[in-house]
């Protein structure tokens, strides 16, 4: 019993999660060229996690946690670091020997070790 929730309702908690993941990285990707490769991130993570969820004969609702903890850490790493991002590009664009901000970076690192790390926990709270 995952976390006490229904199957059904961890198929709208997933979907809700794909809505926000869809309408957030439009929102920080403000490169028109990569603005269209967002799309693929639902498609993406529904085939690894679905694979995953299938090879370890997890339960559903596990496997539509993880998806939907996938989903919104995305958008809550990159936020805050949206416009350092953007520039770092186009100065990369013009000048190809131009490194990215440190500050941006550990940003990113440390929340993508913040976030997993507490997804981890509730996942092995809720097994």
């Amino acid at each position: 019993m995952f976390l006490s929730l229904s199957t059904s309702v961890w198929i709208l908690i997933a979907a809700a999660a794909t809505v926000v993941n869809l309408v957030a990285m439009q929102w920080i990707i403000q490169i028109p060229k990569y603005k269209k490769k967002q799309y693929w991130m639902p498609v993406i993570g529904i085939g690894i996690l679905g694979v995953r969820g299938l090879a370890q004969h997890s339960a559903l609702p596990a496997t539509l946690y993880l998806y939907a903890a996938v989903m919104v850490m995305m958008p809550l790493m990159l936020a805050p670091v949206r416009s350092t991002i953007t520039r770092d590009h186009y100065r990369w664009v013009e000048d190809p020997t131009t490194k990215v901000g440190k500050g941006a970076m550990v940003w990113i690192t440390v929340s993508a070790v913040v976030m997993l790390t507490a997804v981890g926990v509730g996942y092995a709270a809720g097994v």
